[in-house]
């Protein structure tokens, strides 16, 4: 019997020509493209400098199958599909064919399948390569008239070898153990995939259903829903819904994932669907209560975007729709102890998805109160939080917290998160004790700690500059002629550690040296002093949340 795995290596001209013949495509169920500019740039330059960028996996199959080809050709009876490399073989092939992207059906298509923000899509005809000091760069620039130089990028490559791994298999339980067994090679494919590619028949499309649901929400809170959400939401309902499996732990791994898609191909798949299509509503109702509650419009601003899987199950299990005064606050309680907690990162997820889901049906059917313990934090728990980098589920909370405390400007003006979050606002504007104070040398990296956040405007912040907090808001005092009231109002919605401008002057004295001028060391004494006596404030705050306060 000969092998279904069939490893060929293409130089570029080859690759291109493969997609081309073969009307190599993405299957519904990869998520869309997602690369940003830079990233298209790293790939043209990981190449140029003959670096290593990975193998593609392609499945090729009969089976019915959505997907959307890349050269915008129909798609044909057999199929070859990306499983894994689609972000670098697209970005590829549109770079080598511009006059092909250009195309209406190829440009509009790759549109409506990016999942990239509507400002961020890539115009692949505006990419082009010229020789800089240190040898070729990839420029964008949507006004250029050049283009890609593709017998010129050919040269460079010279025998460039990009291995193309075909797997031909229609038996979808059999590929995709050959798709886990090249996982476990290096190659990474998505837990989604695999459930999804095992559960894709004529009788039941859960990727298409989620398709739809994103076009239809065009909101980013929606739309930036990743598909694992989906998925592990009905593998928790499927698993909390079994007669057989009702005490046991609840699971949401890839032997999990292929348990349930096993059970779902060989039985009737119409209850299924139902099943997948009441969770998809639930995601859309978690969503809502999130945006109208807590003011949230991106996912991104959850403290952990997989708290979504766990609030929708109760969602899901939810009558009317909309919960009552008691749930609220009950939720209200979760959101806060199971952020400050990091519940659900990484091991924890596994750990605590299962009686988290059983204590949210709990609450939706019986109003029955949640029994999560409340999470004791501590000034040290703040002290390496940098203000925009790193993975911090904390970081996230500082800020939710702080949005809800509806911060206001000295004239008491309304802080507006659209404004703040928009994109001309700047990493180093949120710095209450000025960012250049690092520049300076005052500091280091500490000025980008999270008890140093302060939202402001972009035009407050441009006013700001470099002074110091009492310098620059007694100039904008006197230019709104703000009181007193309205400077403690400021402090208290920001969460800062002073009574009145005058506190805050007193306290600023104390980062100047004998000489009149700020010294390295009396400036980090009373930086650091300023943030323990925050974090207090901020202490504060989070036990009145974590009590549905």
């Amino acid at each position: 019997m000969p092998s279904p795995v069939k490893i060929s290596k293409f130089n570029i001209s080859q690759l291109n020509r493969f997609i081309d013949a073969k009307s190599v495509a993405i299957p519904g169920f990869q998520r869309g493209y997602v690369w940003r500019v830079k990233q298209v740039k790293d790939l043209f330059d990981s190449l140029i400098k003959n670096y290593p960028v990975g193998s593609f996996i392609i499945w090729k199959t009969t089976k019915k199958i959505e997907g959307r080809t890349l050269n915008g050709e129909k798609l044909p009876a057999e199929k070859y599909l990306i499983l894994d490399g689609q972000q670098r073989m697209s970005t590829l092939f549109y770079l080598c064919n511009q006059n092909k992207f250009i195309r209406n059906n190829v440009k509009t298509s790759f549109y409506e399948n990016c999942e990239a923000r509507q400002r961020s899509l890539i115009d692949f005809e505006s990419f082009y390569f010229e020789r800089n000091g240190k040898g070729q760069e990839l420029k964008y620039l949507k006004s250029a008239a050049k283009e890609f130089n593709y017998k010129r990028f050919q040269r460079l490559l010279g025998n460039y070898a990009f291995p193309v791994v075909v797997v031909s298999m229609d038996d979808y339980h059999k590929a995709v153990e050959i798709f886990e067994r090249i996982n476990q090679s290096g190659t990474r494919i998505p837990t989604e995939t695999i459930f999804l590619s095992e559960t894709w028949n004529e009788c039941c499309n859960f990727g298409k259903l989620i398709k739809r649901w994103k076009a239809s929400h065009p909101d980013s809170l929606t739309r930036d829903v990743d598909t694992v959400i989906f998925i592990h939401l009905f593998a928790i309902i499927f698993q909390l819904e079994d007669k057989n499996e009702k005490k046991s732990s609840i699971e949401i791994s890839v032997r999990a994932l292929k348990k349930i898609a096993e059970v779902i191909r060989v039985n009737k798949v119409d209850i299924y669907e139902k099943k997948f299509k009441r969770g998809i509503e639930a995601i859309s109702c978690a969503a809502r209560f999130l945006r109208e509650e807590y003011g949230i419009e991106k996912i991104s601003d959850l403290p952990s975007q997989t708290m979504l899987t766990v609030l929708s199950v109760f969602f899901y299990y939810l009558q009317n729709g909309r919960p009552d005064n008691q749930q609220k606050k009950e939720l209200k309680k979760w959101f806060w102890r199971s952020s400050l907690a990091s519940r659900y990162i990484g091991s924890g997820y596994n750990e605590n998805i299962g009686p988290d889901s059983r204590q949210m049906v709990a609450l939706a059917i019986d109003r029955a109160e949640l029994n999560l313990p409340k999470a004791k934090l501590y000034f040290s728990d703040f002290e390496k939080i940098d203000l925009n980098t790193g993975r911090s589920t904390l970081r996230n909370a500082v800020k939710q917290m702080l949005w809800l405390k509806s911060p206001v400007w000295i004239d008491g003006t309304p802080i507006a998160r659209k404004d703040v979050d928009g994109k001309t606002h700047q990493k180093e504007d949120d710095h209450f004790y000025p960012y250049n104070s690092m520049e300076k040398g005052y500091i280091g990296a500490e000025i980008n700690n999270i008890l140093n956040l302060n939202f402001l405007s972009k035009d407050q912040n441009i006013s700001k500059g470099k002074k110091m907090p009492s310098e620059w808001l007694q100039e904008r005092m006197e230019k709104f002629g703000a009181n007193e009231k309205k400077i403690k109002d400021f402090f208290e919605r920001s969460l800062l550690p002073f009574e009145s401008l005058s506190s805050l002057k007193r306290y600023d004295k104390g980062f100047i040296g004998k000489k009149g001028k700020i010294t390295p060391e009396k400036f980090e004494k009373r930086y650091w002093r300023f943030l323990w006596k925050r974090s207090k404030w901020f202490l504060e705050e989070f036990d009145k949340l974590q009590d549905g306060i």
